[in-house]
């Protein structure tokens, strides 16, 4: 995945190179505050410190570009601005690096080096590595002083982001990873009033759109997690199940070499070899993909239910065509046809470094970013948050999300890939995702390249 997974703005703040300006956003499940002595700090009575000597500069890094409209960075950028107005002795320094790629690059130089952010947006396979490494640092502690706030998540909400027994990150949304948005008049003028249910009506559809001079589905994978994440994932599945997937997982015995497992890849490079994509796919992003799609020149794309924010701003007729489906059911699959990837996937971690000296503000600051208040601002975008929101605003709710929910309220969650498996391996499948694409490896090479990786680390 990642989170699939995501991408977040307002109020000017404390600016590093390279960074975009944050706020931060008060929250109905933050506790009251109480009294010096009992937070253990000084007395003002015998203390007198100037603003300078009280404030605490908590960095924050993450993978939202400055100007992302998508519903989990913007309601994190509207909550940090409110917190900050709240907390002036807390200064949020935020740097958002927009690309994927260049963003987890820089989350392992920092991680080798001890020197991780205060606050950081991590998936939860790379959190694993930081946890064993120990440069993440547990969050059971700040977690059980608030029951309120810990209680209000999810039930699974955390499963995706703990590793060891212990909790190493805080969930901000539930998400699907995949999940089809299509152009309902271009699929009708293609003999199609409903979205296919089965894998031949598919490739049917897409050779007929393809016929029209239309791009079927715009793919955007330059930085090579969508194809996995937002695709394979999910169509993995429809032929392994999830119970292969659980083997895989806890190294109980199956393989990516497995038939069905290979039969996932060979569909995917069968849609790429029909034309079903984009030629410029491996050198455009997932932005880029949506762009082509706004401008009518694709019938689809593919991407997770944080899309519903950017669809919901395309141009009128776009956006009131566009519904959601997931990918069809298979022949032969062992999968769910209403399953698909999902679930917390990423979350906000903790830099080990500073913690101990910072632990009240870091707190203070992911409540703000992660419970109540900031759950029904989601809410009211129709995202999917990971904390229970119990009222919320419905009457500016984009009818696409309104789709997305009932779409929703029927599927059954199965695991992101790049959530679970080693970042090592993850590294190797997405980059052999981009050769077969372009037939540059076959299905049963690629596997085998994958499950050379995964033997390495079994």
């Amino acid at each position: 995945m990642n989170t699939k997974m995501w991408k977040l703005l307002k109020l000017p703040l404390v600016v590093a190179l390279g960074t975009t300006l944050l706020a931060g956003c008060g929250n109905a499940n933050q506790p009251s505050s109480s009294s010096n002595a009992e937070n253990g700090a000084p007395s003002p009575e015998t203390t007198a410190k100037t603003p300078t000597e009280e404030t605490v500069e908590i960095s924050f890094m993450n993978l939202w570009a400055k100007d992302n409209t998508e519903n989990v960075a913007t309601s994190v950028r509207e909550a940090l601005a409110k917190f900050q107005e709240e907390n002036p002795g807390i200064v949020i320094k935020e740097e958002a690096i927009g690309d994927q790629n260049a963003y987890y690059t820089k989350l392992k130089t920092l991680a080798a080096s001890n020197d991780l952010p205060d606050i950081f947006i991590s998936k939860g396979s790379e959190l694993a590595m930081f946890a064993a490494n120990g440069a993440a640092a547990p969050l059971d502690e700040i977690l059980e002083a608030d029951a309120g706030w810990k209680d209000g998540f999810l039930p699974s909400s955390f499963n995706d982001l703990s590793s060891g027994g212990q909790t190493y990150g805080i969930p901000f949304s539930m998400l699907a990873t995949s999940v089809v948005y299509y152009n309902k008049q271009i699929l009708a003028d293609a003999g199609y009033d409903t979205f296919p249910a089965t894998w031949n009506e598919f490739v049917d559809a897409i050779g007929k759109i393809k016929a029209k001079g239309i791009v079927p589905i715009a793919l955007g994978n330059k930085e090579q997690w969508v194809a996995e994440s937002c695709i394979l994932s999910a169509l993995g599945d429809r032929f392994t199940g999830p119970e292969w997937f659980a083997s895989i997982n806890e190294k109980t015995g199956a393989k990516f070499t497995d038939g069905a497992f290979v039969q996932s890849l060979t569909a995917f490079q069968s849609l790429a070899q029909m034309g079903a994509f984009n030629s410029d796919l491996n050198s455009i992003n997932n932005d880029q993909q949506k762009t082509i799609y706004f401008n009518g020149k694709a019938a689809m794309f593919i991407e997770g239910s944080w899309a519903i924010g950017a669809v919901a701003s395309a141009p009128p007729e776009i956006a009131s065509n566009t519904d959601v489906a997931v990918l069809p059911a298979v022949d032969g699959g062992q999968g769910n046809p209403l399953a698909t990837s999902g679930g917390a996937g990423s979350g906000f971690a903790v830099g080990v470094k500073g913690y101990d000296a910072k632990k009240e503000a870091i707190a203070k600051v992911l409540k703000a970013i992660s419970g109540a208040e900031f759950a029904a601002s989601l809410a009211e975008k129709g995202e999917p948050a990971a904390f229970k929101v119990a009222d919320y605003d419905k009457s500016n709710v984009s009818p696409l999300a309104v789709k997305y929910a009932e779409l929703s309220s029927k599927l059954q969650f199965t695991p992101i890939y790049d959530s679970y498996l080693s970042p090592a391996l993850v590294s190797t499948m997405n980059a052999g995702l981009q050769d077969l694409l372009i037939d540059a490896v076959s299905p049963e090479e690629l596997a085998k390249r994958i499950q050379a990786e995964y033997e390495k680390t079994s």
